[in-house]
């Protein structure tokens, strides 16, 4: 991969702006994430947004197989893509898969890199907005290994449990977004429903804690919820890491 230096003059960045690597496992979601990524910088010519090298590997191990019936452990597969990307020039790294991130430690460990925890950025987000009773809407695996509930206690807060109807209700709204780009309006409505009924439970912050569901923020912010997405929230972390200028940031 070519290294470009700033020519200077109006065509012009910061020569310690890094490169972001991104590896994507589900190709709706990752191409959501570099939607709100560029979303994110206020840049008025092409030059101004950073660099960005996409691995949308969909032949990587299932994570929900793995966690669900011991089928092969991604792990290795994303340790060596961290590795690829650092090669080509990456010098931050994300993994745009909340479950994944159940086996951080397993393939972010060693890496070469800075690799932002997707799950940290979330319930960071929430915190910093006031946030301390958490709903976190994600996969099965991301609630029975508890992994949302263990990065909220460790920071003075909480992650109020989903029933089983109500994490198969997540499970069919992640898939449709899988097969189809989007939910339907019946779905939709579910999920409506759903978020007045965790509210209603005491729950002041509810986590889009799937890529596939950044949909829904803009939905229950409409309806006067706060929502984080998680997708947003790691591409804020990995563009500080990138060490943008702040002031480029749209919305801050």
């Amino acid at each position: 991969m070519p290294v470009i230096s700033p020519p200077g003059g109006i065509v012009d960045w910061p020569r310690d702006e890094g490169v972001l690597g991104v590896i994507g496992v589900a190709p709706w979601s990752t191409l959501e994430f570099a939607s709100t990524l560029y979303r994110l910088v206020d840049a008025p010519k092409d030059w101004h947004y950073p660099r960005v090298i996409f691995d949308i590997n969909t032949k990587l191990p299932s994570r929900g197989r793995h966690l669900d019936l011991g089928e092969a452990d991604f792990s290795p597969a994303i340790a060596a893509s961290i590795r690829e990307l650092a090669d080509q020039g990456a010098t931050v790294v994300v993994v745009t898969c909340n479950t994944a991130h159940v086996l951080y430690d397993r393939w972010a460990a060693d890496a070469p890199v800075p690799v932002p925890n997707i799950i940290d950025a979330t319930v960071g987000a929430a915190l910093a907005q006031g946030g301390r009773n958490l709903a976190a809407l994600g996969s099965g695996g991301l609630a029975r290994f508890g992994t949302y509930a263990e990065a909220a206690a460790r920071r003075g807060a909480m992650v109020l449990p989903l029933d089983q109807e109500q994490q198969a209700l997540v499970w069919s709204g992640i898939d449709q977004v899988k097969v189809n780009g989007r939910m339907d309006a019946e779905m939709l409505a579910r999920f409506d429903g759903l978020a007045d009924t965790l509210v209603q439970a005491g729950a002041d912050t509810i986590l889009l804690a799937c890529t596939e569901l950044s949909e829904l923020r803009a939905r229950f912010e409409s309806n006067g919820y706060r929502a984080i997405d998680s997708s947003e929230a790691l591409a804020r972390e990995a563009l500080q890491l990138l060490r943008l200028p702040v002031e480029r940031f749209a919305g801050q």
